[in-house]
């Protein structure tokens, strides 16, 4: 797989993995995200997908997340969304209509902990 630009993972426990993004990603880097996700999905049981740093995404990036989410579920392990980013990038989050599908999350700790999940309604009165 190729080097990927502003993504780095982190592993904060030998059962966890989180995927930090930070700049603009799009379908130019699509398909080795969802092969990142699809490995660390099949050796953690909890991945972190942290965009609070993120510049801007595009609709083939958050396909790979909707897709990943899916594998985790299908494989007993949980996918979590980490926001708190630009306001285009979380928009572009809400007009998707995936935060209705995904677990999201404002920390770190709380993503990987499982605590305090945004309501979707909140995240949404947030940008109103």
């Amino acid at each position: 797989m190729g080097e990927l630009q502003d993504i780095r993972v982190e592993r904060p426990s030998p059962d966890a993995a989180v995927v930090e993004f930070t700049g603009e990603h799009d379908l130019a880097e699509a398909d080795r995200i969802q092969s990142l996700f699809e490995a660390l999905i099949e050796q953690n049981a909890v991945v972190v997908a942290d965009f609070s740093e993120a510049r801007f995404v595009d609709s083939s990036v958050l396909r790979t997340l909707v897709r990943a989410h899916l594998a985790a579920q299908s494989r007993g392990s949980s996918f979590r969304l980490q926001l708190g980013t630009a306001t285009v990038v979380e928009r572009a989050f809400e007009l998707s209509g995936i935060l209705g599908h995904l677990s999201c999350w404002e920390s770190r700790a709380e993503a990987l902990n499982g605590a305090g999940q945004l309501a979707n309604k909140e995240v949404g009165d947030a940008a109103a």
